[in-house]
Parts: structure tokens; C-alpha cells; sequence
């Protein structure tokens, strides 16, 4: 136990004071004299004991009276555990969780007006010279500072539901950086919230001594609820006229099987296919939708499901482009050579097919071209090595075909700082290649795997690739002596493709093999941008595009399809990528339309964060447990009522008070007193 006034204890001395009248205030006794003294001794013996009985019971009364009003004014208190003993005002941090989670009701009402109205008793239960901030899920700036209790309760007043979800690691981290940055020395925080499984991570916080947490949990009962959680295509690009395979992965939190639930696909508002799914209770499944583009251009999606649990996330957003036209350069030497590849390009209007010569390239043009074709330059020099770097780098397709005769250096320089491979010395010799790779994406589904003796080009003479051990380069098609004919890696976000032999005639017959047209067009095809189906909201994220052609004089304006409203977002252009940035004010999932100077550049759509859709939660009791095992003294879970929660979070915080039991025991002392002055006659 201690004192917040200690220097009262001296008033304790005060207790001799009933000490001495007692003492020296003894009532005295006179003698009679009778005849017969035998029976008069006996009555005097009996009387003069019980009146010192008396006596000293009464002095006891007195010395505990005073000892209690001493207590009382000297304010005794147990500490809370993890308290310190630290004077002055208090710096209190309320994090109250406004996540659409806290729309679930419990007996006592709607979880966040419960959150509300216990951070407000929670406001009143401090001294008016502490401080307080308030802290939301959405992380708002005009949150980030200390306030008088009248501003506070102004400031809970006006939390609602916001669609940002955020784990206790995130709040406490928010919490204890803003805590210690104030001049206070006295710190509490506060986590009020319905304690989701999906973002109770109290393993990952990392505690704080000098902070004395406590959480205060208001539960909602589990509910069953179904929500589509991810979207895929099973081709990293989208093709005009081509069938498309989009998988949807459809998630289960409840207790019970759902079946035969219809999912239903709008692409541009019109159906576009429609599935039922069987969903196992506490798992996931996985369905596929099939249908094709007939139009190019950008595509805004929507998959609906039936569940009337929770509706937020019943609708998955997600949107992407089909090219109308994809850009092709190819990059040659000044000699002559084989006509091969315009032959595959030129007559496609899909593509929009380029040539230039190595000594009249434009850097400029790389930032709106999708695929460069190094079509056997004798050299590569570091101005167009280090241009090509940045092109794969921000997401561009680069193929790589050597000279006969190349001089290597400027070719190894590139590919190094690609990362592929190396090309090593010139082989000669009767080679075939007797291995193509058909679960690669450019080969996949583009021919029938045949088992058989298939034709396949013939090689008189290639370049020895060299594939270092951390290199990602994946094998597209190898030889019968077993090295690769040609190679393709990843870098950034664009791809690299390197063959080991030249388009000479004398040197391979892959130009006139159906596996060159084949290749080409499939490399060309996979050179499109590849982009986020999707985002989630709440968060501040930017999102990269290519291909941009921003001439006109404008700004960026991000307009929401459903219901046109427009915010202007920022942007900046690196390395030939213009990025957007989206802040978590954006808080309405959609399919949304980026313009530019009313053209329209990019289609992006938006979801609620999937977070909010399991409904488990965690049970007070296993927080308890697990503060417990850490020895976190300085955590604690304050799980009361409205009604109690103030006195409780003074306990919890400050420590168990007893100033008043002192002054009722003084009052019951006194009336002992009185009591045995009054009756005991």
C-alpha cells in the first residue's frame, strides 16, 4: 500500500494526545466503610475491573478514529500492476475501433455507440488537467495531438464507421510513439474493440513498459457469413476474342455448410456469367467463370453473391484493359539481314510494329513501346544497356537475339544487370531441340502437347548460356545436349527472353519453323501491362501505369462509376511510370475510371478490406491468458459495463483508492466510542 500524501502520516503522532488523558484521567474510587467488608470487596474488585475494560476499549475507539482520519487524508492506494509512481498529469490515448465490424449489436446495443459511450465515461473518470488524444481507425492527421477532456468528448462524439480495418499492433504502435512524444510522464492507452480474430495480433505487439494499456472489449455474437476473398485470371493478360478463366476464391466463417449459393459476373453492367458454389463450413472454395472479350478497351467488373449475413462484401470489385493495339520495336543493325520478324508483325493491325536501326534509336519512345526486340546487334552499348535496364524495370518486355559474331562484353553487361544469364562461347555441331516447355505461359495452351515425334527446329550453331544460381531464368525450350535454347526472367515488373542462336539460316532453321511466328506473337502478346485487378481501401498505396501518353495540358481525376463522385489525385512520373497515389480518405468500394483531360487512361476499382469478414472474435478470457504467459503487468482488460466502467478504470489505471473506506471505519470507530460511553454504565 502507499500514500499520496505520505508527509500526513506525521499527523499519527496525534494519537498519543488520548494516550495521556487516559493515562492521568482515570476515575477515581472512594472507600466506604462497612461493618461487613468481606461482600463489599468482591462488588468493589467486580466494578473496578469492568470500568478499566471500559476504559480501554474507549481509548481504542479513539486511537483507531484518529488513525483512520490520518489514513483518509493522507490517501492510501494499492497500485495497479505495471503502475508507476510517477506525479502530475495524466497523457491518455483512446483507440476506438470503427471498423464496419463494429456495426454488429450485442444485448446492450450497436458495439461502436457501446465504444462511444464508454470512452466518454472513461474521459470523465480523469482530472481535468490531464490530456487526451483520440485515435480511429482511419488514423486521421486532426487525431495526431493532445486535448482537454471538453475537446475529447467533442471528438468521440463525432467517430463513425469508417471502411479501415487495423490490428492491435498498428494502434499500439500509434499509440506509444504519440504517448512519448508528449511532456507528460503519467501514460495510459486505452483499445476499445470487438477484439477480431483476423486483427488481434497482440504476439506481434512489441510492449511498452512506460504505457499502461488496458483493453476494453465489447463482443458481438459470432455470425455465419459468406464473402468472396480473392479474384484471378488464369492468363496474366487479357486477349481480344480469347476465352478467359477467371477463378474466384469464395470464403466460409461461419458454422454451418452453404450450398448451391449463385455468384453472378457484370462486366460494364451487362451479365456476363453466372456459377453456383458449395462452401464447407470454417474453409474456402474455389470456382471458375468462363467467358471472352468481343471488344477491346477497359473493362469494369463486378461478382455478386447471395448472403444476407453481412452485405459489405457480397460485391467484389475488380477492372482491366484489353489492348486495342500493342507496340512493337525492333532494334537492328544497320546490315541487312532476315526479314523474319516484320514478317510476323506487319501485317497484324493488332500491333503497331516499329523498326529502327541501332544507331538512330529514340530513348523516348521505349516509355510508351511494350516489346524491344534486339534483333542481332554486334554490340550493345552502356547508353542503350542501361536505358534497357529501366524499360524491363518499369515493366517492359525486351527480347534478346545475339549476332553470329557479337562482340559479348556489351551483350554480358546487359544480361547481367538483368539478371538472366551470360552468353558464353560460340558451339558448333548437328543439335535439335527436343524440349519445349509447355507449362510456360508463352508455350501454354498455344499448341497440343504431342508425346510423339514432333518437329522441332534443327541448330548447326549456338551460344553456350551460362545460368548463374541465384538467376530466376526458367527454360522455355533446351536442346538434345541439354542447354537452352532459349530462356526467359523476370526483372521488376517486365520480362526478359535470351536466345542462344542468331536468325541466320546457316546457323538455325527457327525463322522458317512454326514455332518462331508462334513465339513471337505470344511473347508480343504477353508484353501488355500487367495491373492490379484490385485494391483495398484504408490504405495509402500508389499505383504504378505505363504507356502513358500525358501531352495535353490537365490533371488526374479519379471518378467513381456508380455515382460520378471525382477526387483529384497525386501523381508523379519515374523511370517512364506515371504512379497515382490513393490515401485512405477514399472510403467507397467501386469500379472507378482515372482520366486526364476528360480521357480516360486507366480503370482501377476498389474493395473493403476482406478483414472485416471474419466475424470470429477473440474471448477476453484468452487475452487475459495471454497477457498472463508474456507478463505484461502493465496490460490489463477492463471488461465492464457502461455503469461501472469509470470507477474500474480508475482502479485499473491509477490503483485500488481507500481514502473513503478510511473515513467510513473512523466513523464507525466514533460511533463504538459513543456507543460505550452511552450504554456500558
Amino acid at each position: 500500500m502507499k500514500f499520496v500524501h505520505p508527509e500526513i502520516l506525521w499527523a499519527l503522532g496525534a494519537i498519543a494526545i488520548p494516550i495521556i488523558v487516559h493515562l492521568f484521567n482515570f476515575r477515581k474510587f472512594k472507600k466506604v466503610l462497612f461493618s461487613n467488608v468481606e461482600f463489599l470487596r468482591e462488588i468493589k474488585q467486580e466494578t473496578q475491573s469492568k470500568s478499566k475494560i471500559k476504559h480501554w476499549l474507549i481509548l481504542i475507539s479513539r486511537i483507531l478514529t484518529l488513525s483512520a482520519i490520518v489514513f483518509a487524508f493522507a490517501q492510501p492506494y494499492i497500485p495497479a500492476p505495471g503502475s508507476t509512481d510517477k506525479v502530475g498529469a495524466n497523457a491518455v490515448s483512446i483507440y476506438i475501433d470503427n471498423s464496419f465490424s463494429m456495426q454488429g449489436e450485442n444485448q446492450n446495443g450497436r458495439l461502436l455507440e457501446l465504444a462511444k459511450n464508454k470512452a466518454i465515461e472513461i474521459v470523465g473518470s480523469f482530472q481535468p488537467t490531464d490530456k487526451f488524444q483520440l485515435l480511429t481507425s482511419e488514423f486521421e492527421g486532426r487525431h495526431q495531438r493532445l486535448v482537454s477532456k471538453e475537446e475529447m468528448v467533442d471528438l468521440i462524439q463525432e467517430v463513425d464507421i469508417a471502411p479501415v480495418s487495423r490490428k492491435i499492433s498498428e494502434v499500439v504502435s500509434r499509440q506509444r510513439d504519440l504517448l512519448n512524444n508528449s511532456s507528460l510522464d503519467k501514460k495510459t492507452a486505452f483499445i476499445l474493440t470487438d477484439l477480431q480474430a483476423s486483427v488481434s495480433d497482440l504476439s506481434t505487439v512489441e510492449n511498452d513498459t512506460s504505457i499502461h494499456f488496458l483493453v476494453v472489449p465489447d463482443l458481438a455474437p459470432d455470425l455465419s457469413n459468406l464473402f468472396i476473398d480473392s479474384v484471378w485470371f488464369a492468363s496474366p493478360v487479357r486477349q481480344l476474342n480469347q476465352p478467359e478463366v477467371l477463378n474466384i476464391r469464395i470464403q466460409n466463417s461461419g458454422d454451418e455448410n452453404r450450398e448451391n449459393i449463385p455468384i453472378q459476373l457484370e462486366v460494364n453492367g451487362q451479365q456476363k456469367s453466372v456459377a453456383t458454389a458449395n462452401i464447407p463450413v470454417g474453409a474456402s472454395a474455389e470456382i471458375q467463370l468462363s467467358f471472352s472479350n468481343s471488344e477491346p478497351g477497359y473493362k469494369n467488373c463486378k461478382l455478386v453473391l447471395d448472403d444476407n449475413t453481412i452485405t459489405i462484401d457480397d460485391a467484389y470489385y475488380f477492372s482491366y484493359d484489353v489492348a486495342s493495339q500493342i507496340s512493337v520495336l525492333e532494334i537492328k543493325s544497320k546490315a541487312e539481314g532476315p526479314e523474319a520478324i516484320a514478317a510476323v508483325f506487319n501485317d497484324d493491325p493488332y500491333f503497331l510494329y516499329q523498326v529502327s536501326s541501332e544507331g538512330s534509336i529514340d530513348f523516348g519512345s521505349f516509355a510508351k513501346t511494350n516489346l524491344i526486340i534486339l534483333n542481332q546487334l554486334h554490340t550493345i552499348t552502356s547508353g542503350l544497356s542501361a536505358e534497357l535496364e529501366k524499360f524491363v524495370t518499369s515493366g517492359g518486355s525486351l527480347l534478346i537475339i545475339p549476332e553470329s559474331n557479337a562482340e559479348l562484353s556489351g551483350y554480358n553487361e546487359l544480361c547481367g544487370k538483368l539478371g538472366i544469364a551470360q552468353i558464353g562461347t560460340k558451339n558448333s555441331g548437328e543439335e535439335k531441340v527436343n524440349y519445349v516447355n509447355y507449362e510456360h505461359f508463352i508455350y501454354k495452351n498455344a499448341f497440343e502437347k504431342n508425346t510423339g515425334n514432333i518437329d522441332l527446329p534443327m541448330v548447326k550453331s549456338w551460344f553456350g548460356l551460362q545460368v548463374g544460381s541465384q538467376s530466376s531464368a526458367e527454360n522455355m525450350m533446351s536442346m538434345q545436349n541439354g542447354l537452352p535454347f532459349m530462356i526467359s526472367a523476370m526483372k521488376g515488373s517486365g520480362r526478359i527472353y535470351l536466345s542462344a542462336v542468331s536468325l541466320q539460316m546457316e546457323e538455325s532453321n527457327f525463322i522458317n519453323h512454326a514455332f518462331f511466328p508462334a513465339t513471337m506473337l505470344r511473347i508480343a502478346e504477353f508484353s501488355q501491362p500487367v495491373s492490379q485487378l484490385s485494391y483495398f481501401l484504408g490504405k495509402e498505396q500508389a499505383v504504378a501505369l505505363r504507356n502513358l501518353s500525358l501531352t495535353a495540358e490537365g490533371t488526374f481525376k479519379l471518378k467513381n462509376i456508380s455515382n460520378g463522385q471525382e477526387i483529384i489525385p497525386e501523381h508523379r512520373t519515374a523511370g517512364g511510370n506515371t504512379e497515382i497515389f490513393i490515401h485512405s480518405d477514399l472510403d467507397q468500394a467501386g469500379n472507378y475510371s482515372l482520366n486526364w483531360a476528360d480521357q480516360q487512361v486507366a480503370a482501377l476499382s476498389f474493395n473493403f478490406d476482406r478483414a472485416e469478414s471474419y466475424t470470429k472474435a477473440i474471448a477476453p478470457d484468452a487475452v487475459e491468458s495471454f497477457l498472463g504467459e508474456k507478463q505484461w503487468s502493465n496490460w490489463g482488460v477492463l471488461n465492464d459495463s457502461v455503469e461501472s466502467i469509470a470507477g474500474n478504470t480508475t482502479n485499473l489505471s491509477e490503483g485500488k483508492k481507500y481514502w473513503l473506506s478510511m473515513i467510513i471505519l473512523a466513523l464507525v470507530f466514533l460511533a463504538i466510542e459513543i456507543l460505550l460511553i452511552k450504554f456500558w454504565r
